[in-house]
């Protein structure tokens, strides 16, 4: 008995360690919003944080989650007809590098449909939102969070309005032809 009890300290102690050997994959799960926006917060630069906490206007933000651990299911409804699914693929063929694929995948135009770069860890999914203000951002990309996946980056760009179409001034009557 006074054996047991003494192995017992070490076997407490041997466990614990196990999470430290083999810790909990931290995009396992869901995220509530106010950890992601903490999250994400703390990654940007101070110019990036002052920027959102003082911009004003209209801005379009690309999200960049993280969807290494989601299931082949909620990949799908995640695919639109039209997203990009192939852009990682194309990049790595280009580059056969992982991280200059990847790089040149965070830097890449997306559209509200979405582009995937799959097949590594982490696997990559970029998406537009729609404009907005800037102090909405981060919340924005936190609800569109889903279980076990996670927003990594967010960037912006002041939102420009499609230009009104112009009206041929030669086909309108002037005042003078009315009289």
């Amino acid at each position: 008995m006074k054996r047991q009890l003494a192995l017992l300290p070490i076997m407490a102690v041997s466990l614990s360690g196990c999470s430290l050997l083999f810790p909990e994959d931290e995009r396992l799960g869901e995220e509530p919003q106010g950890e992601c926006t903490g999250r994400v917060r703390t990654s940007l630069t101070y110019e990036q944080s002052e920027e959102l906490r003082t911009a004003s206007g209209q801005w379009v933000p690309s999200f960049t989650y993280d969807v290494t651990k989601v299931d082949f299911e909620a990949i799908k409804k995640l695919m639109v007809p039209g997203s990009d699914q192939t852009a990682g693929t194309r990049l790595m063929q280009q580059t056969n590098r992982t991280n200059a694929a990847v790089e040149r995948f965070m830097a890449m135009e997306v559209s509200e449909k979405g582009a995937f770069f799959m097949g590594r860890d982490p696997a990559l999914y970029r998406v537009r939102g729609k404009p907005q203000a800037a102090s909405d951002i981060l919340a924005s990309g936190c609800q569109r969070q889903q279980q076990d996946m996670r927003l990594i980056d967010v960037t912006w760009t002041r939102f420009q309005p499609p230009p009104e179409p112009e009206t041929d001034d030669a086909s309108s009557p002037s005042s003078e032809t009315q009289r």
